[in-house]
């Protein structure tokens, strides 16, 4: 499984994005238009670039790795030419989550912040979800924490890094099963997960050479069986 990630999305430029959007499918095209703002019309883009990229280079690494690599995307592979030479044709499922339909046996799974963008594929169903440090409430705590993750939280150094590295984990498996958020299940997404056969990754993203920011990735896939 390869993960690729990139921080400050809305930096592109617009004449960048134009011709990014410009080189996708009209499927595609209509996807990152119909967003209103810079902002959110580049995340998209973004995106389905790097999901391109990566397509290209790394299709037969997927194949042979059951690791998890996670890679900052560079600005020097934001170009249209992987967009033309290796475009992925989405699929909706029951409830939206997209799929691949001209690259068989590859999955992927797209997630972004305000901060951040991560794209990951593999040769296998995953869910992802990336997340800074964020303010929460509580109220959304009482009614998305298990008292377990409840405690963690009040006993941790900083909360709102704790925060993120829960509820990353949450996403990652709603996305995993592309359900979408049920807030019936919020409580129990770690039983839920198990249940299924399924294991959550998380880690830290250092998104600077400088590493002074930081992000929490979490991927959700069908627990694979020792080898």
């Amino acid at each position: 499984m390869l993960i690729y990630f990139y921080r400050n999305a809305e930096r592109l430029s617009t004449e960048l994005l134009d011709s990014l959007v410009a080189s996708m499918p009209q499927q595609q095209q209509d996807i990152v238009l119909h967003y209103k703002t810079h902002r959110q019309r580049c995340e998209q883009a973004l995106a389905y670039t790097m999901l391109c990229h990566a397509l290209k280079k790394q299709q037969l690494r997927i194949r042979k790795t059951h690791a998890n690599a996670v890679f900052r995307f560079r600005d020097e592979l934001l170009t249209p030419r992987y967009i033309k030479r290796n475009a992925p044709i989405w699929a909706f499922g029951e409830h939206g989550k997209p799929y691949i339909t001209n690259y068989e046996g590859i999955h992927f799974n797209i997630s972004h912040c305000r901060e951040a963008v991560a794209v990951g594929i593999s040769d296998h169903e995953i869910g992802i979800d990336i997340e800074g440090r964020r303010r929460f409430s509580d109220t959304l705590i009482e009614r998305a924490f298990s008292d377990e993750e409840k405690a963690i939280l009040k006993d941790c150094d900083d909360p709102q890094k704790e925060f993120a590295c829960i509820w990353t984990r949450k996403e990652a498996w709603f996305k995993y099963t592309g359900t979408g958020i049920l807030m019936d299940h919020l409580k129990t997404t770690e039983a839920d997960a198990r249940d299924a056969g399924c294991i959550i990754h998380t880690s830290p993203v250092v998104a600077t050479e400088e590493g002074d920011e930081v992000f929490w990735l979490s991927i959700a896939e069908k627990r694979r069986p020792i080898e």
